[in-house]
């Protein structure tokens, strides 16, 4: 991949031991660039001032700021913005709250490196990725918050066939590209079925929308 389209990556953690290991890391991937690489909240707004991103790397505790609350933000000025939390914490409030907030992806600095480039390629083409051990997480915290709300609710929207193979997917953390290659359809004509399952869900990316099937039990419907 040349320069000009290498994959613009901010880096965010009060740690610099930790990114400067993360840093040595992805150096190794000749399509990622890190261009943005600081320590808390008022660093990285402003660094967006005047260097644009297409992914950000997203530490929770940081000294000044929240990185949920700073990913809730940029959110709301840039709902394109791709944002992967890279945190330590395995608490469901932490995953279920990123979520909220509409990042794309949840991480834990135990992952490898390979693992944080394919997570960083699958949201750059439309995905949302969160390893087994997450997906375990937000599903427990999910069927426990929730199973009393769930209740039977029989005012669930129906999916047809095609749109449960499509959730399928999603939930295992297939991109566009790849789902499209799978189904023999192209890129875009899968975006948009993603888009037609977020309205139809009232929700606003894949995350999101796996949040809600688990909480609604739409996989167990289909078993």
């Amino acid at each position: 991949m040349h320069v000009a389209n290498k994959i613009k990556i901010a880096v965010i953690d009060d740690h610099e031991l930790f990114r400067t290991g993360l840093l040595t890391h992805l150096s190794i991937y000749n399509d990622l660039e890190v261009v943005i690489n600081v320590e808390n909240a008022n660093q990285l707004l402003q660094a967006l001032d005047k260097q644009a991103v297409d992914l950000i790397l997203m530490d929770i505790n940081l000294p000044d700021i929240n990185g949920i609350d700073v990913t809730k933000v940029l959110k709301e000025k840039n709902a394109n913005l791709k944002i992967i939390m890279l945190t330590g914490h395995e608490l469901p409030s932490y995953v279920t709250n990123s979520m909220e907030a509409r990042a794309d992806g949840y991480l834990l600095k135990s992952s490898k490196a390979s693992e944080i480039n394919k997570a960083i390629l699958t949201v750059i083409n439309g995905g949302s990725y969160f390893n087994e051990q997450v997906k375990n997480i937000i599903a427990s915290d999910v069927i426990r918050k929730h199973q009393l709300e769930y209740s039977g609710n029989n005012n669930l929207p129906a999916f047809s066939k095609t749109e449960m193979e499509l959730l399928e997917f999603i939930r295992d953390g297939k991109t566009s590209e790849e789902i499209g290659k799978i189904i023999h359809k192209s890129k875009r004509t899968v975006d948009e079925y993603r888009s037609k399952l977020m309205k139809k869900t009232n929700t606003h990316n894949s995350y999101e929308l796996l949040y809600y099937c688990i909480v609604n039990k739409i996989f167990d419907k289909n078993l």
